[in-house]
């Protein structure tokens, strides 16, 4: 009896001590957050134990990683609000915008997910719907949005349209005479336009959102007389009083060393571990930042808050993408890369790490071995040329992983209002004189890394 009783505790001994183990490891992992090798590996350790005290399956990383569809919706800069009495346009005003834009997503998302296959049409076509003062929707999202990412952010993750294979800025949901509900849009990778049949019944949602909503006499290049013709025609032209775009003062978000300048600071390690680097890893200082290396791989950052990675064994990826299909299409790179550059800017305690900017997808380019894709920082509907980067981040995948990446990490602060720019008329007078015909005239910031604020003016683009 006294045997069968010490082999119990034993065993209930050795089962606390297996229990206690597991939880350290949970407790461990957590602690490192680690994001492609704690995915890869360190993900099956967390799924496997947690199957054991609970009875579920074990969870493939791939539903976790790499899932180019639950990214945040990237906001528009502009909107045209179209009415029988004229139109609307909302530019360089945020917070305008995006009391708009909210009201109008669910609409949004339904005409997206319903949309049939778009078919071409003249850019005439495009131009006409946008003059016809029916009630419609124009949106511009500055930089160059995948369709199916578009849909599927709207959506949370849960509607996929796959009669879209384009990348837009621009897009136009009108209503037409007929009563059908209509859905512009160009294609930036070819400069087509097309149009797709909306099968949601969204005639009497669209009339009610335009209600009520006076004209304020914007319109497009196109619409605006010789004065501007030299113009792109869909710059968006507001006329009245030139804008006074905010002034920001501009810092880095992640110094390498605390106050006391010894150590690392809490941000700086939060950042370095989101990246799948370890603070502790070996590391050199020299006057421009600091190297932090794990085996022959190196993460670079500098004291202006560039950091820099490339892979040094693509056979055993630090970030894999195991969501990316066999050839992945342009919606999942872009996608998968949108959602590793959002997760890194919040890793500044819930706050994102660019203060008042908001980030963009400007597009996709074409690499020796595959595609990068660029992400931009905008401010108030601004684009931000930063540094000799240009953008916020530049992300290389190929072979179904991140190889590569450039960050330019920069806090922008509201301060004030800035210098009145010009009116339109004498900045399109100007582009003109610098022989800028056909670009379109856009406020943009300029961050040359070296100073503590930055102000808007003119730019062609």
């Amino acid at each position: 009896m006294e045997n069968r009783t010490r082999r119990s505790l034993i065993e209930w001994g050795k089962n606390a001590l297996i229990v206690l183990l597991a939880l350290s490891a949970l407790y461990l992992l957590g602690r490192t957050q680690l994001y492609a090798d704690g995915a890869a590996n360190g993900w099956h350790l967390l799924s496997g134990l947690k199957s054991v005290f609970t009875g579920e399956e074990s969870i493939s990383p791939s539903q976790i990683l790499g899932d180019w569809s639950q990214g945040t919706l990237p906001r528009p800069v502009r909107m045209v609000v179209l009415t029988p009495q004229g139109s609307t346009g909302i530019q360089y005003d945020n917070a305008t915008l995006d009391s708009l834009f909210l009201e109008f997503t669910n609409p949004l998302a339904d005409a997206l997910a319903s949309a049939g296959v778009p078919a071409p049409v003249s850019e005439e076509a495009f131009r006409a719907a946008l003059s016809a003062q029916r009630p419609g929707i124009y949106l511009d999202f500055l930089g160059r949005v995948p369709l199916a990412n578009l849909t599927a952010w709207l959506s949370g993750g849960r509607a996929v349209n796959s009669n879209f294979t384009q990348s837009i800025r621009r897009m136009l949901l009108t209503l037409e005479k007929d009563g059908r509900v209509l859905l512009y849009f160009i294609d930036e990778n070819t400069g087509g336009c097309y149009v797709s049949e909306i099968s949601s019944d969204l005639a009497q949602r669209l009339e009610r959102f335009v209600e009520g909503i006076s004209p304020n006499g914007a319109a497009f290049a196109f619409q605006s007389g010789e004065a501007y013709t030299s113009l792109a025609p869909y710059t968006l032209l507001e006329g009245g009083v030139p804008p006074r775009p905010g002034r920001f003062s501009v810092s880095n978000p992640v110094p390498i060393t605390d106050d006391s300048g010894d150590s690392y600071g809490d941000t700086f390690s939060s950042l370095v571990r989101s990246l799948s680097f370890q603070p502790q890893s070996m590391s050199y200082r020299n006057r421009d930042g600091v190297t932090i290396q794990e085996g022959s791989e190196k993460l670079r950052l500098t004291n202006t808050g560039q950091v820099t990675y490339e892979a040094a064994d693509l056979s055993d990826p630090r970030f894999p993408l195991p969501g990316l299909s066999h050839n992945p299409t342009e919606w999942e790179l872009v996608g998968s890369a949108w959602a590793f550059v959002e997760r890194v800017f919040q890793t500044g305690g819930g706050t994102s790490l660019c203060g008042d900017a908001r980030l963009y997808i400007q597009g996709m380019e074409e690499t020796d071995t595959g595609v990068a894709v660029l992400i931009g920082y905008q401010l108030d509907g601004a684009a931000v040329v930063v540094g000799q980067l240009g953008c916020a981040a530049r992300i290389e995948i190929s072979d179904g992983a991140i190889t590569g990446f450039q960050l330019q990490l920069r806090k922008y602060t509201y301060v004030q209002q800035g210098p009145q720019v010009l009116p339109e008329l004498q900045a399109t007078a100007a582009l003109d004189a610098q022989d800028a015909q056909g670009s379109e005239l856009m406020l943009y910031y300029y961050d040359d890394l070296r100073g503590d604020e930055i102000t808007a003016d003119w730019g062609a683009f």
